[in-house]
């Protein structure tokens, strides 16, 4: 019953948004206009917009000697969004299309290789070479000033990004924010062909100082999956931040605290290194983060701590667990190209003992993995990368960065995991484990980006990504321990 009430919500909400903008947008603007005026007292606006990325991948996996560990593949995605805004209520939806040609059929190796690599893990919910889709990727409803100033909702299906509760018009603390805070636990998987959205409610308090968002939201299936508009009812996440806005209680520092609760309740086999475990995912997550910026004559300095601690159950096993970040960075403003040195440790805990009654492998939940793992064969779980990063602009419009990363596993009695969370309510748990063979050396990685950005409406993306595969990788691709990975990218937006 209640699975059904919340389906029969969702959909209801999405078809008021789709009838109001496209009867507004299709009646004229005359219409529109008189519309306006009576249910808003005012005019509002019709927007539109357009995003389509096209890109190609080319894999060179670790060799385990059986199967095709080298392939290319390469996929499209156009989404239009429409939205309708009022003084009092503002309503969006976005289409989105996406398809992929020459996935590659013969890449998924007997255990423990497993997928061999990103191409082979799409293949595996599909079976397809080909793939493609379009669904209704968000469809909400907003209301800002619901009972008072500052006071906002939003009910629907929508993107759901934590740490981004709060941005600011300084654009170095929003980079920090956007690409080494957010979307650690919860995001929208943007990076790969699908991605995933989330059905739910959010509601934020927002003031000067300070804001408060909570959220109760069910995440679809994506990722990998071209069914994502599908909701997967048996996993709610419920959320609650609080931020303390940029150089309001420290000086030059940004605060927040989070709690989330994560149930998932999906008859899936799990996977961990105690084999499958019965019963439900049901997993409470306390943390916080500190990120900062301090200007000088002739650079910028910044900082940031992140931390979170878990507790709960996994099936029958008690959980405990915890992951941590710190990084700390120097841009010279008066240099050619205005360089930016950072350096980082991002740790978590793995499980030393399979047989103990206690399972203490950091659970990443729903992230998006890419942002700190641009070679995403590993994740923030069972795990500790030691990375310095070098940013370059040596041209208006374009940035280059160059990352290298040293790769160990927390827990050497523990697995190898990869993967950004659950991409299908049956069949796919979401994330893959790998045997570590005793060993704790997974790997040292080098990665190289490049960003073109022409204007505002058109850029361009390249990265390769070199890893040189250590005992863990070793143990299993006996016949090549080196992988390869590049991607062009391009981006069209209106």
């Amino acid at each position: 019953m209640k699975r059904e009430i919340r389906s029969k919500l969702v959909k209801i909400t999405v078809c008021m948004v789709v009838l109001w903008i496209l009867g507004t947008v299709i009646t004229g603007n005359a219409f529109a206009a008189v519309k306006l005026a009576e249910i808003g007292q005012g005019n509002g606006t019709v927007t539109a917009d357009l995003d389509v990325i096209g890109r190609y991948e080319n894999w060179e996996w670790f060799d385990p000697g059986t199967n095709d560990n080298e392939y290319g593949y390469y996929f499209t995605r156009t989404r239009l969004g429409l939205g309708l805004n009022l003084s009092w209520m503002a309503a969006y939806i976005q289409a989105q299309d996406t398809h992929m040609w020459n996935l590659p059929e013969n890449a998924i190796a007997p255990a423990p290789a497993g997928p061999l690599g990103i191409g082979a893990i799409y293949y595996a919910h599909g079976h397809q070479e080909r793939y493609h889709s379009t669904i209704i990727r968000q469809a909400y409803l907003d209301f800002p000033n619901l009972v008072t100033d500052g006071f906002s909702a939003r009910i629907g299906r929508f993107d759901y990004i934590e740490g981004l509760e709060v941005l600011y018009d300084n654009p170095k603390i929003n980079w920090l924010k956007k690409m080494r805070l957010a979307e650690r636990l919860i995001g929208t998987f943007g990076w790969s062909s699908f991605c995933r959205s989330f059905d739910g409610i959010k509601l934020s308090y927002d003031n000067t100082d300070w804001n408060l968002t909570g959220a109760w939201i069910y995440p679809t299936q994506g990722g990998f999956e071209n069914d994502a508009q599908k909701t997967i009812d048996d996993i709610d996440v419920g959320t609650l931040t609080l931020t303390a806005k940029y150089n309001t209680l420290i000086p030059n520092v940004e605060g927040r605290i989070f709690y989330f609760r994560y149930d998932d309740s999906r008859d899936i086999p799990k996977v961990d290194n105690t084999g499958a475990v019965a019963g439900d995912i049901e997993i409470n997550t306390l943390g916080f983060h500190l990120v900062g910026i301090y200007k000088s004559d002739r650079g910028i300095a910044d900082a940031l701590i992140w931390s979170a601690y878990q507790n709960g159950d996994w099936g029958r096993l008690d959980h405990k667990a915890w992951a941590y970040a710190i990084e700390a960075g120097y841009q010279f403003t008066t240099v050619f190209g205005k360089p930016w040195i950072r350096v980082g440790f991002d740790a978590s805990s793995g499980d030393s003992n399979s047989a103990d009654g206690d399972h203490e492998t950091f659970y990443q939940m729903l992230p998006t993995v890419y942002k700190y793992a641009h070679f995403p064969f590993y994740n923030l779980m069972n795990s500790e990368d030691l990375f310095i990063q070098a940013i370059l602009k040596p041209m208006k419009n374009v940035v280059m960065n160059a990352e290298y990363h040293m790769l160990k596993l927390s827990e050497r009695n523990d697995l190898w995991y990869m993967g950004s969370g659950p991409t299908r309510e049956n069949d796919i748990f979401g994330y893959i484990g790998r045997p570590s063979g005793g060993d704790d050396e997974l790997a040292r990685v080098l990665g190289l980006t490049t960003v073109y950005t022409y204007n505002e409406h058109f850029s361009g993306t390249f990265f390769y990504g070199h890893a040189f595969g250590g005992d863990v990788v070793q143990n299993i691709y006996t016949k090549d321990d080196d992988a390869n990975f590049f991607y062009l990218q391009v981006n069209l937006r209106f």
